[in-house]
């Protein structure tokens, strides 16, 4: 993921997920900008560093850095209307190039959110290296954002997201002291931007933009582009994307994308991974767990592109009430503290201007977007329901309502065109802005260039790629040349794969006795448990009992049947103790005992199966093969077939059913 700010990149994440633009001028119904009013030098004003920045983010800057405000109009004089006569203050800081002979042009760093503030990247900027080796970066703390004044936080809530309730408190107190948050969305905020180059006399620059920064630097490509040499694009959010109606897509399209990480992974069969989360899902509503289902997937999406997101699927397999915990659990055996020093103060969240941004410009708009379809297709009913309602950081709906601002103008909705050379860079494991989306934007900028990483999260720069620094450098240089992108295929794909990772059943002894005849097993039953089972076998022959503690099922049934019948075939006893939980392909692996035994209090769990098509197991012929192996199983093992037919019609493939007394008896589930 990319090293910066993660709260505001959430919140550019899906809330946001996009923002405006329109094609080329002549689609404008109206011309934004009134007459271009060039701002004279003086409105830029420079002062002491020290005025402003914090002593950490002072002690970070280069020789030469400076800062300063730019006496911006808070409404701009657009479509007819005069500029306001009220005046906001942008704070912009340099951080000066390293280098002794730098580039002229130097590079305009727009930051995420809409929210986040440039003056939070100082220390990523200069400790990467990153654009200063050659050229000056400016940082522009975005209207009411950051240093800028006036700030828009909304102090009636903490984090991103508050009740309707706060978040009308929040704008009555700021309107009440004078805000207007009608100025505070995109087009002012590009207009500041292309007015600060003019005070400052640069005669081009380059535009770097990453998450909402990107639908930032479009807005400035539309409003007026003198002066812009190129524009680096860097997890984008078009603006003819619908950043609150269309964060279902861009979910569905990452869990889409999970699935083939795990195809891609030889351990890890997709059909089962996706069937166990659309089972957790469908299991967790069937407790009336709508909202919590959604926090599952949203823990999903964020372990994306990690391995241990097998260890949590397995763990919420095994209690769907640990869809939190197991993460938080996970995530403080990998992640390092992260100091908690004035940087915390450096890096909040302007929710306030976020919202200003997002219910102007996607709020008056929903269901307006150039995707096509939803992109729920393939999944479950029950997980269409969970993530048809995903909205992030308070950027939704309700808040809207409550933030009552005006709509912009639906000039908001419609893609940029340009011919400025372009690169554009995605992360085929962006859980916030799908890559797909930029080959959208591709579309409508002929001198583009749309390059995607294999294994890159949100933002491919500031991440430590030496592939993706260089081909940032090389575009710099030559804007208008293609680079070469080979670096990008020697990338391999993502696979859930590391030394640590358990993405199956283990076999451990009690009290490590390894001379012990009995041997408790945990899990999920995997493409690799045969092997393991067996490997585990030979090695201690002794083996006469296997005790089956938390086996919910598995995700290669070929292979349990094959780990089954071993079990069958060396003569050993299954049993599971009164606080075990043994269901699906786990029972199917219990029922190979040659002795079975369960104490009371335990659980024992069957259900249907499906084929991960939308096709459910009765939904096949009797005499299907599908149905064959299970019941030829059934046979070679001694149960009745008639347990197989039961298990179709207990419940669905996406719930469970706990085998009541009287069931396991009258199917012989016990041999005693």
């Amino acid at each position: 993921m990319v090293q910066r700010n993660p709260a505001l990149i959430v919140s550019a994440i899906m809330a946001v997920s996009i923002l405006t633009a329109c094609g080329s001028s002549s689609s404008k119904k109206e011309p934004t900008i009134t007459p271009p009013v060039v701002p004279p030098t003086s409105a830029y004003k420079s002062i002491e560093c020290n005025s402003m920045l914090s002593s950490s983010q002072l002690a970070l800057l280069t020789a030469g850095s400076s800062c300063g405000f730019l006496t911006v109009p808070e409404k701009h004089a657009i479509y007819d209307q005069p500029a306001s006569t009220k005046n906001i203050e942008i704070a912009v800081i340099k951080l000066a190039s390293t280098s002794a002979n730098k580039k002229l042009d130097p590079i305009v760093f727009l930051q995420g959110g809409p929210g986040g503030s440039g003056n939070s990247s100082i220390a990523q900027i200069i400790e990467s290296g990153t654009f200063i080796n050659e050229r000056d970066v400016f940082l522009v703390d975005q209207r009411g954002t950051g240093y800028s004044k006036p700030a828009l936080l909304c102090t009636e809530y903490t984090g991103e997201a508050g009740t309707p309730a706060q978040v009308a408190a929040c704008k009555t107190r700021l309107e009440s002291s004078g805000v207007d948050l009608n100025a505070y969305h995109s087009v002012h905020n590009a207009l500041d931007i292309i007015k600060l180059r003019e005070a400052l006399a640069i005669s081009e620059w380059n535009l770097y933009g990453i998450s909402y920064g990107t639908r930032l630097a479009a807005t400035i490509m539309r409003e007026n582009s003198t002066g812009v040499r190129s524009v680096i694009l860097d997890g984008v959010f078009p603006i003819e994307v619908n950043g609150i109606s269309d964060t279902p897509w861009a979910n569905y399209e990452q869990l889409n994308q999970i699935i083939e990480n795990c195809n891609n992974t030889d351990s890890c069969p997709a059909d089962d991974f996706k069937t166990t989360i659309e089972d957790i899902i469908a299991r967790m509503h069937n407790e009336n767990m709508i909202e919590e289902s959604r926090v599952f997937i949203q823990n999903l999406l964020n372990l994306s592109a990690e391995p241990v997101i097998i260890n949590y699927l397995v763990a919420v397999n095994e209690d769907i009430s640990k869809y939190a915990s197991a993460l938080d659990d996970l995530m403080s055996e990998q992640s390092d503290e992260q100091e908690q020093s004035d940087e915390q103060e450096e890096d909040q969240f302007y929710v306030a201007m976020g919202l200003s941004t997002v219910c102007a410009e996607e709020y008056p708009f929903l269901n307006v977007t150039d995707l096509v379809g939803d992109n729920s297709e393939g999944w479950s009913a029950s997980t269409q329901l969970a993530v048809n309602g995903m909205f992030h950081m308070g950027f939704d709906a309700a808040s809207c309502k409550a933030w009552n601002v005006g709509a912009a103008n639906d000039i908001e909705t419609q893609a940029v065109s340009s011919s400025l050379p372009v690169l554009i860079l995605n992360g085929l494991q962006d859980t916030q802005t799908p890559a797909s989306w930029g080959a959208l934007v591709a579309k409508n900028m002929p001198n583009s260039q749309n390059i995607t990483n294999p294994q890159g999260g949100h933002g491919q720069l500031f991440t430590g790629s030496e592939c993706f620094e260089s081909l940032a450098d090389e575009f710099l240089t030559s804007p208008s040349q293609s680079v070469d992108s080979s670096c990008v295929a020697a990338i391999p794909k993502l696979i859930y794969a590391n030394d640590d990772q358990e993405a199956s059943a283990n076999f451990t002894f009690k009290d490590n006795d390894d001379s012990a005849d009995t041997v408790y097993m945990n899990g999920v039953i995997g493409s690799d448990t045969l092997d393991v089972m067996r490997e585990f076998l030979t090695k201690y022959p002794q083996i006469k009992t296997i005790v089956m503690q938390n086996v919910p099922g598995s995700m290669d049934d070929d292979i349990n049947l094959k780990a089954s019948l071993e079990i069958r075939n060396r003569g050993i006893a299954t049993h599971i103790p009164a606080d075990g939980m043994v269901a699906s392909g786990g029972t199917d692996m219990f029922l190979a005992g040659t002795k079975r035994t369960i104490d009371t209090g335990a659980r024992l769990g069957v259900h249907s199966w499906s084929d991960g098509s939308g096709k459910a197991a009765l939904d096949y012929p009797r005499d299907h093969q599908e149905h064959v192996k299970y019941l030829d199983y059934y046979r070679v093992i001694g149960i009745p077939t008639d347990f197989y037919w039961y298990t179709l019609e207990a419940a669905p493939a996406d719930s469970i059913h706990w085998m009541t007394a009287e069931e396991i008896v009258q199917y012989n589930i016990l041999t005693d």
